[in-house]
């Protein structure tokens, strides 16, 4: 059964406890986590936009409310008894999220400061 998938394009993906690497085109990180409707996996990605913004030398400050409004739009979905697929990206200039799951699609950026 699988709890949730990590992935980074295809880079790395991360099911359960096996990890795979294979190659990284620096730009280019997508990283995406794919949650069933549970709350057990409530937290996952706050975790992971605070692990992302440390990779990438961000302060949590820079943007914002970002990770409430991650975790509120994935509670909605989850909420609703739907898997929510989160895609995470950081650029030169934003922090993107996409969260989609049961028939919608939420687009959260923060710029970088």
């Amino acid at each position: 059964m699988e709890h949730f998938r990590i992935s980074n394009g295809h880079n790395c993906c991360h099911t359960g406890w096996h990890t795979e690497t294979v190659s990284h085109e620096p730009g280019n990180d997508t990283i995406t986590l794919r949650l069933p409707p549970d709350p057990e996996f409530a937290d996952i990605p706050r975790v992971t936009l605070a692990s992302l913004l440390r990779i990438n030398r961000i302060d949590p400050g820079d943007v914002g409310e970002l990770g409430a409004s991650i975790q509120q739009a994935a509670g909605d979905i989850t909420g609703g008894g739907h898997s929510v697929e989160i895609s995470f990206r950081v650029t030169a200039d934003e922090v993107l999220v996409k969260l989609e799951g049961g028939g919608q699609t939420v687009n959260l950026t923060a710029p970088r400061s």
